[in-house]
């Protein structure tokens, strides 16, 4: 075929849809689109859409331009709504959850890469269900006391690395993973090491090929056709890279649970809880097939829906962080636990409602800095109005969780770290101020089963490190205290996470310590 004529042809293929989806917005309905910003030709607002760094805070800015929280957007014939307010997300993500729980396809993330079949990311279809199904009947969310054990035990090896750690970040990382890899395998310990390296890696990956307009082949998809060597196309090459990491994680751990299982030597986890109630009269290869998906998903991919280690290990940093630039809420913490701890005693969660300062700090870190301040993307599967507004069927449904947690009407001084604010005047948890965590948990029908799991991780390390800790600046090497300060990573990124810092961890009592070193916590 002559050059023009290939160039002809590949603007057809791609121009023709993009002109017939912008005529049906047109012309499918007698309401108008949400406001937004002016629309190219063709292009729409594809350099509009944030693609570096804080763009929760760049969507919210768009909102507050065009006076609406709800905002409308186009890039190459992708619809694109954007939701800045709790009472709009509630409308349409949990009221009318039975349209807005579809997944958009991800042609970077789910095709090449070969995610799309996880749980996360797939459309509210048949194989969504039923990997939900089992998820939840491995991990019941009114269950999730069966893994205070493994917390608690977790917790205390945490415990024991902070007080000599050279790398805050990194540690928290690696005892994060280890973490989850025993609630989902059932693989402790130094064991757990070999598989960590990939999965953190692969867990990054995903971050990065969340993220809306990272890569331009989401919104062209035929790039996905261009050879790895044509100038340009590294995606492909990133995509091929991380493909492997995604495989390399999703069978080698899995591999393992399923041998200890049939030996009847598994921990309890959720592959080796699902393999042991597989239906033998049904097919054995596609049931495996599923619990490989909803394993690795709880493990990795499902960590963008909060349920993983990254939103685990990036809310405890965010709390290391919280309490070295806040030395009066620390304070404040260890006075209610030295009321209701014994000297040399670490908490448990039965303790839980006699602390009730310590789970309004939990609260304040998971509103203060959400981990991931934008819901991952969700897709509405008809033409819908709202508001007087149109919302296109297949238009991509963005939630600003950073906007929601930031609202000054819920969120009075919403810049300041102040878990005060969840209590009444008798300093038990006031239930009349919103509870924070749910936003950060995804909402409808797609709202993380984990959440339970990940908001007791939290709690017990938060109680626990500051009954162990005065969390203090690092001193420089003139022997001066260093400034406190914090600095956020910006991206491009769906997650949210601080900079690398610097802080020392000081044992608050000679009983805490000799309870470590001996061994009296386990």
């Amino acid at each position: 075929m002559p050059k023009f004529e290939l160039i002809h042809a590949l603007a057809l293929l791609f121009f023709t849809p993009v002109l017939a989806l912008c005529a049906r917005w047109k012309n499918s309905s007698q309401f108008p689109l949400p406001p937004g910003p002016r629309k190219l030709p063709i292009l729409g607002n594809l350099f509009d859409i944030p693609t570096k760094g804080y763009i929760w805070l760049e969507y919210a800015k768009m909102c507050r331009k065009h006076n609406s929280d709800i905002i409308h957007l186009s890039a190459l014939g992708n619809s694109i709504v954007v939701l800045n307010s709790a009472q709009i997300v509630s409308d349409l993500l949990e009221k009318r959850s039975s349209l807005y729980s579809s997944r958009p396809p991800t042609v970077m993330l789910g095709e090449l890469m070969g995610w799309g079949n996880a749980f996360a990311f797939r459309p509210n279809d048949n194989a969504w269900k039923a990997q939900r199904k089992t998820f939840t009947h491995a991990i019941p969310p009114a269950d999730a006391k069966r893994f205070h054990l493994k917390q608690i035990t977790a917790t205390h090896d945490l415990l024991r690395v902070l007080t000599h750690s050279n790398d805050i970040m990194k540690d928290l990382h690696m005892w994060a993973a280890g973490f989850i890899m025993d609630v989902i395998y059932g693989i402790q310990g130094e064991e757990a090491e070999t598989f960590l390296k990939t999965a953190v890696e692969a867990v990054h990956s995903i971050a990065i090929a969340g993220t809306p307009g990272k890569f331009l082949v989401d919104q062209i998809p035929f790039l996905k056709y261009v050879p790895e060597w044509f100038p340009g196309a590294g995606f492909k090459r990133k995509a091929r890279e991380w493909n492997n990491l995604r495989i390399k994680m999703t069978e080698d751990a899995y591999r393992v649970t399923k041998e200890r299982t049939a030996a009847g030597t598994a921990t309890p986890s959720l592959a080796s809880v699902a393999l042991e109630q597989m239906d033998l009269t049904k097919d054995i290869v596609q049931q495996e097939e599923l619990i490989k998906a909803v394993s690795v998903t709880a493990y990795g991919a499902q960590s963008i829906r909060k349920a993983g280690l990254d939103t685990v290990v990036m809310a405890l940093e965010a709390f290391i962080l919280a309490m070295l630039m806040n030395p009066d809420v620390q304070t404040k913490a260890q006075r209610e636990l030295d009321r209701v701890l014994a000297p040399g005693d670490l908490p448990n969660f039965s303790l839980e409602p006699d602390l009730p300062y310590i789970s309004a700090i939990v609260r304040e870190v998971f509103r203060y800095q959400p981990a991931t301040p934008l819901g991952f993307p969700h897709l509405v599967t008809d033409d819908d109005v709202y508001s007087g507004y149109l919302i296109p069927k297949d238009s991509i449904i963005i939630s600003n969780v950073w906007s929601i947690l930031h609202n000054d009407e819920d969120y009075p001084d919403p810049y300041r770290f102040n878990p005060s604010r969840y209590l009444d005047v008798n300093g038990k948890i006031d239930h009349s101020i919103k509870d924070p965590i749910s936003p950060v948990f995804g909402f409808g029908r797609r709202a993380c089963p984990g959440k339970d799991v990940a908001v007791a991780s939290l709690w017990i390390a938060v109680a626990s490190i500051l009954t162990c800790y005065n969390i203090e600046p690092e001193i420089d090497e003139r022997g001066n205290l260093m400034e406190r300060k914090g600095e956020w990573h910006q991206g491009p990124t769906l997650f949210n996470r601080p900079l690398p810092f610097k802080c020392r961890f000081i044992f608050r009592s000679k009983d805490v310590e000799a309870s470590l070193q001996g061994g009296k916590c386990t």
